[in-house]
């Protein structure tokens, strides 16, 4: 389950994130017309916007302007945000620590010997 499915099952227009690298960024306020900027970064030259749905002629347009170095597209809509997902994640990580842990007692226990 996402963002993207609450949004559609309330009833709204469901959002793509897009990163926006720019050559030029004085002119990246020319990118609200496009969609929702979130975040810029001035140094690093680039910035977060949304735009509604996954509308690739906006994203075609967006591509085309000349100040535009490239665009990625956010993949938050495909993370599994499930508490399922949640757990077998953390049990996973939990049991690879428990190995690391053995294998690292092990390796002590057999330098003492």
């Amino acid at each position: 389950m996402n963002i993207n499915t609450d949004l559609t099952v309330a009833g709204m227009t469901g959002r793509q994130g897009l990163i926006v690298y720019l050559t030029n960024v004085s002119e990246q306020f020319k990118l609200r017309y496009y969609g929702d900027i979130v975040y810029f970064s001035k140094k690093f030259r680039y910035c977060i916007m949304y735009i509604d749905g996954d509308d690739q002629a906006t994203i075609d347009e967006i591509r085309a302007l000349p100040f535009v170095e490239r665009i990625e597209l956010s993949v938050t809509d495909q993370l599994d945000l499930t508490s399922e997902h949640i757990e077998q994640q953390v049990s996973d990580l939990a049991l690879s620590a428990e190995q690391e842990l053995e294998k690292r007692q092990n390796g002590s226990e057999d330098k003492l010997q």
